[in-house]
């Protein structure tokens, strides 16, 4: 638990664990809460709304969407509002200072004052929490104005440790980051002022490789991916951004016929598996937003 959390978010903490219930006080616009439910059985859903003494309080919505197989009641488990761990916090500038601290690229990114929120998700062990591929994840931040070549980034990283952007796809309503992965726990938006696609995405490609390359993965289902990955990066470097995309949405097939021992897809609560196809997944979501970026995307 970090230790600069302060008693609103234990309090938050504590509410999350009852779908649906209400936190706040009543303010002069009315009552400003905190409600939290479980949507189609496979969706976590947070409407959040934190006071904000020097303005408009903080609005924004989060979303955890899971996959459920009909034909395979194992791939959700003990998906409740309890068993997600779920809790928010308005950061204080000693939290905002050591998020940063830990962003891919301190000196150009950064928390928006406007939305200081961290989101996390420490699903309690003995809830036997467990889902198999990747999640969705999604910052709905009313309180800000999205614009084409929005500079707004969802971030994840472990609990006080590095975090790595996530982001899939950046859309108005007002501003809906989304991107999706195999493991928790912390989530923030920020801006990044930079945006180096190209740089960015020759790191991107490393970084899957270093994915691919897990000695867990299998030797058939790494060489299939590392394919997959060698000819979308071929395509970037030749200029063909969509040719590249493509590629990748091959290696995301793939990692769907290829999850189970030869790519382990499958997290739980007790911590005891790695979800790797879940970060393949999430490492190519990003790459196809940076590459769509290049290609012209708004």
């Amino acid at each position: 638990m970090l230790t600069h959390r302060t008693p609103l978010l234990l309090l938050l903490t504590l509410v999350a664990f009852s779908a649906m219930a209400p936190f706040g006080h009543a303010l002069a616009g009315g009552p400003c809460i905190v409600e939290t439910s479980i949507v189609d059985d496979r969706k976590f859903k947070a409407d959040i709304c934190l006071p904000n003494p020097n303005g408009p309080d903080f609005e924004m919505g989060f979303d955890l969407e899971f996959h459920l197989d009909p034909e395979n009641p194992g791939s959700l488990v003990n998906l409740t509002v309890p068993c997600v761990g779920f809790s928010v916090e308005v950061m204080d500038a000693a939290a905002i200072a050591d998020v940063e601290s830990r962003l891919p690229d301190p000196a150009n990114q950064s928390i928006d004052p406007a939305l200081p929120l961290r989101v996390t998700i420490e699903p309690p062990v003995a809830c036997g929490l467990e889902f198999e591929d990747d999640y969705d994840a999604e910052f709905d931040a009313d309180n800000l104005v999205w614009n084409p070549q929005s500079p707004y980034r969802l971030m994840k990283a472990p609990i006080g440790g590095s975090y790595r952007n996530i982001t899939a796809q950046v859309d108005a309503g007002s501003v809906r980051a989304r991107g999706c992965g195999g493991t928790f726990s912390e989530f923030v938006l920020v801006v990044d002022q930079l945006q180096d696609y190209a740089s960015e995405t020759v790191a991107a490609f490393a970084d899957l490789g270093i994915t691919i390359g897990n000695a867990a993965i299998g030797p058939t289902a790494s060489t299939t991916l590392g394919n997959d990955r060698s000819v979308s990066q071929s395509a970037f470097a030749a200029g063909n951004y969509a040719e590249a995309i493509a590629r990748l949405d091959d290696m995301d097939a793939h990692c769907g016929a290829l999850g189970g021992p030869a790519l382990p897809n499958r997290w739980r609560s007790a911590r005891d598996l790695e979800n790797l196809e879940g970060e393949v997944v999430s490492r190519s979501g990003h790459l196809k937003f940076l590459l769509g970026r290049l290609n012209g995307d708004p």
